[in-house]
């Protein structure tokens, strides 16, 4: 199915990457590592997430948290110092976006959770076919996920102002990243928050008013 066809949130699901407090928060191994203006970015879109999320779960997209959760033996842990330790208050999802009933959680232990978790079963056991990509980060986590959702061939479409990087320069990046090498059409798959919950409202199933009560 081409991202261009029609929106079917039944058959759509939201992927929310690593949003956990060691990314989010100062005194977090990777949000320092970032530094203020990238910890300042994040927390000021966490309202765009949880609309987003809020959006998702009234129409009937499955919602999909993949946060690390590492432990000491990981090979990323190679790369990157010990963050978001399972078990930990820093691995722990942010408040404003915590999980609710029906939501998904997949805990992953490398960039993308296609690698290191059961997502890939899940998702086709529930006839999804397309994921909706927001989270941390646009250049790593983010792309390494897409690439492996694209080679699974998923349709995607990424949340421009629900995702973020270290830098600006690196956001932007990534998205162009996405546009060039899996994106078929870059206006269908790149679009920001308002835009994407407008798509799911249109395409929800109406509800019906209660019929009046008779006496």
């Amino acid at each position: 199915m081409s991202p261009s066809l029609t929106v079917e949130p039944a058959r759509s699901a939201i992927l929310v990457i690593d949003l956990v407090n060691d990314f989010v928060f100062p005194g977090g191994v990777i949000a320092d590592a970032g530094g203020a203006a990238y910890q300042a970015r994040v927390q000021a879109m966490l309202p765009t997430l949880k609309k987003l999320l809020d959006a998702a779960r009234e129409t009937g997209v499955t919602v999909v948290h993949a946060p690390d959760a590492h432990t000491p033996g990981d090979a990323e842990l190679r790369k990157w110092p010990a963050h978001a330790m399972k078990g930990t208050e820093k691995a722990a999802i942010v408040a404003a976006i915590a999980p609710k009933a029906g939501d998904l959680v997949f805990e992953k232990s490398t960039y993308s959770p296609f690698v290191s978790t059961g997502i890939d079963a899940e998702l086709r056991q529930r006839g999804i076919s397309r994921v909706y990509i927001a989270g941390l980060h646009t250049d790593c986590c983010a792309r390494h996920t897409s690439g492996d959702a694209f080679q699974r061939g998923y349709d995607l479409v990424w949340i421009s102002d629900a995702m973020d990087a270290f830098t600006v320069e690196g956001h932007l990046q990534g998205l162009e990243y996405f546009k060039t090498w899996y994106a078929s059409d870059a206006q269908a798959q790149v679009k920001t928050a308002d835009e994407v919950i407008a798509d799911w409202r249109a395409a929800a199933p109406r509800r019906e008013p209660p019929a009046p009560s008779q006496s």
